[in-house]
């Protein structure tokens, strides 16, 4: 079985809900809601819990505080199967944490302190610790900002250079920026951000015509999140929208994550770009049933099963 590593931001998630609104200052001060969970979150501990629940062998490069919240989201991620010894403690940062106002309608909205991702930087890992792998995710951009632009671009084209499959994701994080997400993808065997996001960037533009244009400017395959509406895979040869397998939607935080976990082990997996999708809509579906960005994944064999692989 192929190595995936994941480099990218590790999160507390309180996740609180059903939240029909925040509340206002002198206006309704307080708002009640039915449950709160801690949980593991941030897009490489959604993607690397995911994919480690599914059976495949994954490691996490990130940064966390040495803190009670740093201890626990080590602890959750070693009880889900994911390889921790590539993970940062700083003793001078915090580790990040965001509240999740969970909607009625599944949808979520953030409060976050970016904590020790501000500094998350290549001094913080072993570049050859990373190259070790088939598969390397980088998972957050826009959310690192001492990794995002120049350095992101020498670790993809480094791992180009030795044969492993690139995959590159983004959060809104700290707001997407054209020219660093452009910069990245000529090292990109797969892009797979999320139209909403790519929208912001490129307001006007269909699906299709972001995936095209994506492609133009060095991205090798592109598929394009489009949330309850599916993913459209865009390669050299075809085009194709593959379904979302959506059903019982209580929270859609790591909807996103969890796909690309499940369309990277379906790569792992031998299978081509649509077939790999599949598993990832598959594996989306399976996390939006849970409050959690990773929570319940089942492992791969089930999920193949489910789209008839």
């Amino acid at each position: 079985m192929a190595t995936v590593h994941c480099i990218g931001a590790l999160v507390v998630d309180a996740l609180s809900g059903p939240l029909p609104q925040y509340p206002e200052p002198k206006v309704k001060t307080q708002i009640n809601t039915q449950s709160i969970r801690f949980l593991p979150g941030g897009g490489a501990a959604n993607t690397g819990s995911a994919l480690a629940q599914m059976g495949i062998r994954t490691s996490i490069f990130a940064k966390v505080g040495d803190d009670l919240n740093g201890g626990f989201l080590r602890g959750e991620l070693v009880k889900a199967g994911v390889d921790v010894s590539q993970i940062r403690v700083s003793a001078r940062e915090s580790t990040p944490f965001t509240f999740v106002g969970v909607h009625p309608d599944g949808d979520r909205s953030f409060i976050h302190t970016p904590g020790a991702n501000l500094s998350f930087s290549r001094r913080d890992f072993d570049i050859e610790a990373l190259y070790d792998c088939k598969f390397l995710l980088y998972q957050d951009m826009f959310v690192l900002p001492k990794l995002d632009g120049a350095p992101a671009m020498r670790l993809l084209a480094g791992a180009q250079r030795r044969g492993i499959i690139t995959l590159l994701d983004e959060c809104y994080g700290l707001g997407p920026k054209r020219r660093t997400f452009e910069a990245a993808l000529p090292f990109c065997d797969v892009a797979i951000p999320s139209c909403d996001d790519m929208e912001t960037i490129y307001p006007g533009m269909k699906p299709v015509d972001i995936a095209r244009h994506l492609r133009a400017r060095g991205a090798r395959r592109v598929v394009l999140k489009l949330g309850a509406r599916g993913c459209l895979v865009a390669t050299e040869t075809e085009t194709a929208l593959v379904p979302s397998m959506a059903k019982n939607v209580v929270d859609t935080t790591g909807a996103g994550d969890c796909f690309n976990a499940g369309f990277i082990a379906g790569l792992v997996h031998g299978l081509g770009d649509l077939q790999a999708a599949r598993i990832g809509a598959a594996a989306a579906a399976a996390c939006i049933r849970s409050v959690g960005g990773a929570v319940g994944i089942p492992k791969y064999r089930r999920l193949a099963r489910a789209v008839n692989l």
